[in-house]
């Protein structure tokens, strides 16, 4: 089993050699090339993914053709369309990597399996769910914030984001233009100076 997905499994549970030994059955390792898709707008999400190398987002296209990011995931985080896993419909959104990526799949008939034969993955699943409920709750309000207040909460809240994500679909994210990125980097950037 992956080292990384245990480490994240250890901060919530705690498992048995025997519960770690069994762990392996359930994910499916997967390469995926920069972007490549996990999921496309309009297909059916079957799986979670937990990210072991690289990076992803999710996002909407409107219908000028606007991209909007409303997730990224790197290393050590799970990314889904959760509403279309769990209702069976098709996904509003598309996940790609934007760098090439390694993730562990795990499909909804292993989940259930999983959860059957390892019950405290039930508690972990909980908990990850909480914290993604209470995530999105703080997006809504984030969003409301000044874009100057975003930015900065952004650079907070990911640190390690700026270096790795383009600076365009980390303003997608903000709900800011290309245009009012710039300028916010460049008078922080003034302001440090």
């Amino acid at each position: 089993m992956h080292q990384l997905l245990l480490k994240n499994f250890s901060r919530h549970i705690s498992l048995t050699s025997e519960e770690i030994r069994k762990l392996p059955q359930y994910f499916v390792h997967k390469k995926i090339r920069k972007h490549q898709f996990l999921l496309q707008e309009g297909n059916v999400c079957r799986a979670d993914y937990f990210v072991i190398k690289g990076s992803l987002r999710q996002y909407e296209s409107d219908n000028a053709g606007r991209e909007h990011v409303i997730q990224f995931a790197l290393e050590d985080w799970w990314i889904s369309d959760l509403n279309s896993l769990v209702t069976g419909t098709p996904s509003i959104y598309s996940i790609d990597a934007m760098e090439d990526s390694e993730v562990l799949e795990l499909n909804i008939s292993r989940q259930e399996k999983l959860f059957t034969d390892i019950p405290k993955m039930n508690v972990y699943w909980r908990i990850i769910m909480q914290k993604a409920f209470v995530a999105q709750q703080r997006r809504v309000l984030f969003l409301h914030k000044p874009l100057e207040q975003r930015y900065e909460d952004f650079l907070q809240r990911y640190s390690d984001f700026e270096q790795r994500i383009p600076q365009h679909q980390i303003a997608s994210f903000l709900g800011i233009t290309r245009e009012s990125m710039s300028r916010i980097r460049r008078v922080r950037k003034n302001s440090h100076i």
